[in-house]
């Protein structure tokens, strides 16, 4: 009997949205040994044929960068709109969490600070452990939140430094790693996050310094209310958050310089997201998320393509308006 030559279908759901409107499927299955071949000529034909949907077929296929990535054809457009509407929501709130820490990092270098943040104690200098290089702090806790974190200093040389001097110290490091809980409008949930700071510039006469980091591990637990009386948001939901964040070059004022918000750098999340309500069932969906400093407290958010405006100082997102 001829051998039996592998075709490729490619079926096209045009009202799934379009990072899914792709599926291949090789043909025949393994199990499958007991068809009658074409002749030479018209198994040729085919193969044309085949080739010229497959072409075609790709051709409509083909999805934006900025879709987002779901994993059921069965979410709806709106399903999928909402819920970058509420990724956007912790997104922001995390980004003013961020900036906090930006901020109470500063008390390592001896700047008084008037208060508490909203999740962390005024700055109280830590012992040094010769061992580690670095403070080690206990615990602090406020309010929902416990905190704990450890600091470093370097020179210009990256040896570590026992305490800070401004003529010597070229750099600081610091490590947070923060849990608690979020009650906010409409909306709650659980939080772990950590984050692995470097701020550099410090040496000599410079106007600002620059921070880089990242947080590898960042995982949240949040519930919706019910917003509306119509559309995907119209029922509780929850979501399982995860995923991890780089901080990049974003420059604020050197520390001898009154504090002031950032003027530049970006703050970039990737989120694997799990949603759960009682009319959509579970969906599993990726989102990222940018912040762009601009020197204001008011800077742009943008999730999967959709902009918002974020205000640092209460971590509330607004949808842009087209």
């Amino acid at each position: 009997m001829a051998q039996l030559l592998p075709l490729t279908f490619v079926s096209v759901q045009t009202s799934a949205p379009m990072s899914q409107c792709c599926r291949i499927t090789r043909w025949p299955p393994h199990s499958l040994i007991h068809l009658r071949p074409l002749d030479p000529i018209m198994r040729n034909r085919s193969i044309l044929r085949a080739a010229t949907a497959l072409t075609t077929m790709l051709s409509l296929a083909a999805c934006g960068d900025n879709t987002p990535t779901d994993s059921s054809s069965t979410v709806s457009a709106s399903v999928a709109a909402d819920t970058t509407q509420d990724v956007a929501t912790v997104a922001a709130d995390a980004a003013k969490e961020d900036v906090e820490t930006f901020k109470a990092n500063r008390g390592a270098f001896g700047i008084a600070q008037l208060g508490d943040f909203e999740r962390f104690a005024a700055w109280v200098s830590c012992p040094y452990d010769a061992t580690a290089k670095r403070f080690l702090c206990f615990e602090k806790v406020r309010g929902p939140f416990a905190t704990t974190r450890s600091y470093a200093f370097v020179d210009q040389a990256g040896i570590a430094q026992s305490a800070y001097s401004v003529t010597t110290t070229a750099a600081a490091n610091f490590k947070w790693a923060m849990d608690g809980t979020i009650t906010k409008n409409k909306w709650s949930g659980s939080v772990s996050r950590s984050r692995d700071l470097t701020v550099s510039g410090l040496l000599g006469a410079n106007t600002t310094i620059t921070i880089n980091g990242t947080s590898s591990t960042e995982r949240q637990r949040t519930k919706f209310a019910k917003d509306g009386a119509s559309g995907a948001n119209a029922v509780d939901r929850e979501y399982q958050l995860e995923g991890s964040t780089v901080i990049k070059d974003v420059v604020t004022p050197a520390v001898r310089l009154p504090d002031a918000w950032p003027a530049s750098g970006t703050i970039t999340r990737t989120h694997n997201v799990t949603r759960i309500d009682a009319v959509n069932g579970t969906k599993s969906s990726t989102r990222t998320s940018v912040v762009t400093f601009n020197g204001t407290q008011t800077v742009p958010l943008v999730v999967n393509g959709t902009a918002f405006t974020l205000d640092l100082a209460t971590g509330e997102a607004i949808k842009k308006t087209p």
